[in-house]
């Protein structure tokens, strides 16, 4: 029955997806996830992805724990599940007084009743504010126990540090076919040439061979511009989650060796050491 579900919209073949289910099936699930989209299209339209993407994912759950069937667990996320919260806002940002942050205070403090987590969804995660973020600081530092907490980023914006720093970042395969195409069996260096709209970065990244990961070059290209890590983390997250070679071991390893490495990046640790444990994976 889950399997099934799974096919839906060619899920099939996301490595993400399955990866994700079989950490919830076996308990194994990080306590913070950020969810995005690569592509030039419009934050509705990368929110619409995501969102469906992330129902698609709770309506397993739901079906795998009750052993119900689609409809049923379609109508219990719509009615509303008592493990489940999902706050949004149409606002540009979201308020520390909304309605919805006082509810997610009060939703903490509980177990989880029926299934392995109490699940919290943060649509349009882009909109939380700095003010906001502060007071999300002692659940991000200290997460309750039980708890799984997954953002939905539908923006190209940079991340709050608050945010970003405590998260594992995990790319959504677009099946509407945006710039990022579902490529099953493409090298790492064919990947970038369709994939990486930063040249420079790019021309440094088809160089890497195993034994010279050109980590000095990719060192000063981060000087230069230090978002250029992150996003080295979401290409190579991007290229496992696509690539039929890779099984969800694999994706396991690579999403734990970005949390890793994602944390540290506060810290102004090396980045040579951090980079060098993620291109592993792809030479």
């Amino acid at each position: 029955m889950t399997k099934l579900l799974m096919q839906k919209n060619n899920q099939e073949q996301d490595l993400a997806f399955k990866a994700l289910f079989e950490r919830y099936k076996s308990s194994q699930m990080a306590h913070f996830y950020t969810l995005h989209t690569a592509g030039q299209l419009e934050v509705d339209e990368k929110s619409k992805i995501l969102s469906n993407w992330t129902t698609n994912f709770l309506e397993n759950i739901l079906m795998f724990e009750n052993n119900w069937d689609h409809d049923h667990a379609s109508e219990s996320l719509t009615l509303g599940h008592e493990d489940i919260l999902i706050i949004e806002t149409e606002e540009k940002s979201y308020k520390v007084s909304d309605k919805k942050i006082e509810e997610f205070f009060d939703f903490i403090r509980f177990r989880p009743s029926k299934l392995k987590y109490c699940i919290t969804i943060f649509k349009d995660s882009q909109k939380i504010s700095p003010i906001l973020a502060n007071k999300l600081l002692k659940t991000l530092e200290e997460p309750p126990a039980g708890h799984l907490f997954i953002f939905l980023k539908s923006s190209n914006e940079k991340s709050l540090a608050t945010i970003d720093s405590r998260t594992i970042n995990i790319h959504i395969i677009n099946d509407s076919n945006d710039n990022i195409d579902k490529i099953h069996n493409l090298d790492f260096h064919s990947f970038l040439d369709r994939s990486c709209k930063d040249t420079e970065l790019k021309d440094i990244l088809v160089e890497i061979r195993d034994g010279n990961l050109k980590l000095d070059a990719i060192q000063g290209l981060i000087k230069e511009k230090p978002a250029r890590e992150l996003n080295i983390h979401h290409l190579i997250a991007a290229y496992i989650n696509q690539n039929d070679k890779f099984d969800i071991r694999d994706q396991m390893k690579c999403l734990e060796a970005i949390k890793n490495s994602t944390e540290e990046i506060p810290f102004n640790g090396a980045v040579k050491s951090r980079l060098s444990r993620l291109l592993q994976f792809v030479i």
